[in-house]
């Protein structure tokens, strides 16, 4: 009786293709020039990995033909929406900053709307800088509707969320989340606001109503120039991206953005300190923000 024959599999393991120093420099490069967004050479590997991704999606054996596609390809302005996804951090969640948002609350929207109040009533605009996937935007939104338009009745305002991820900004627009977004919502809110349905957590048309999301670079001084009169703006998180020199323009486009009196916050990690000196530093508990004077 002859021995059973014994079958083998070919391994499914493909090698992710690596990354040249030179095309690191050449993809650093461009990134650069279209974002802003500098991974210096200890982040090589974060950019090996993100892109790396993408490659096996798009069947490419290198990252030389990536690069070529993203900067020449026929279809280089669609690819780059995933470029883009792929280089920035989506973690967030809703009420992330507390403290900025008790100040927004107790201090800020008084202030803002005494020095805009017309017969009686008075509208505030607000951007969200780097939305993300939205959580921040729609907090604010929750925060008007439960705690401002109460106490404030002539208050209208208006809403804007940007990020540089079109696909992120669908998210956004959907309004629908997984329960690590809404990890620190206090319940009331989480009640009253979201809809949970089969593990998924979904915004309520009255809040999203009251959000804009558009796509925008920071970094592109034609569309910042749309950008202006707003009275509040958290750029939270933002900044890291960004080197020196990235950073002292943005902050710029930021400030030209801002009405005279009006308020930016920047992430508690982030600071101005060699990037600008045309703000006012107002400290509250636990966190700071800067004015326009």
């Amino acid at each position: 009786m002859s021995a059973p024959s014994i079958i083998t599999k070919r391994s499914l393991f493909v090698p992710q293709p690596e990354l040249s120093d030179g095309t690191f420099q050449l993809l650093r490069s461009f990134i650069y020039e279209q974002t802003g967004i500098y991974f210096q050479d200890n982040k090589k590997y974060l950019l090996e990995g993100r892109i790396g991704k993408r490659l096996q999606v798009l069947g490419m054996k290198n990252f030389e033909d990536y690069c070529h596609l993203v900067k020449f390809g026929l279809q280089k302005d669609e690819e780059r929406k995933f470029l883009y996804d792929a280089i920035t951090i989506k973690e967030t969640c809703f009420f992330r900053n507390p403290a900025q948002l008790e100040a927004l609350e107790h201090k800020l929207i008084a202030e803002i709307l005494e020095a805009r109040r017309v017969n009686g009533r008075a509208k505030i605009r607000v951007w969200s800088a780097g939305s993300s996937s939205g959580e921040e935007a729609y907090t604010l939104a929750m925060i008007y509707l439960e705690k401002l338009k109460p106490r404030f009745p002539g208050l209208d305002i208006e809403i804007m969320g940007t990020d540089i991820s079109l696909l992120i900004l669908d998210t956004a627009r959907k309004g629908i989340y997984r329960e690590n977004s809404v990890r620190n919502m206090p319940k009331y809110y989480l009640d009253k606001y979201i809809i949970c349905q089969d593990s998924r957590y979904c915004i309520r048309d009255e809040v999203k109503r009251l959000v804009r999301f558009e796509y925008l670079n920071l970094y592109d001084q034609t569309g910042m120039r749309l950008m202006r009169n707003f009275d509040l703006i958290f750029c939270c998180n933002v900044l890291i991206y960004f080197d020196t020199k990235s950073k002292i323009q943005v902050v710029s486009n930021l400030y030209d953005s801002m009405s005279r009196g009006g308020y930016l916050f920047i992430g508690y990690a982030e600071t101005l300190h060699g990037i600008s000196k045309a703000f006012k530093v107002i400290n509250f508990p636990k966190t700071v923000t800067y004015v326009k004077e």
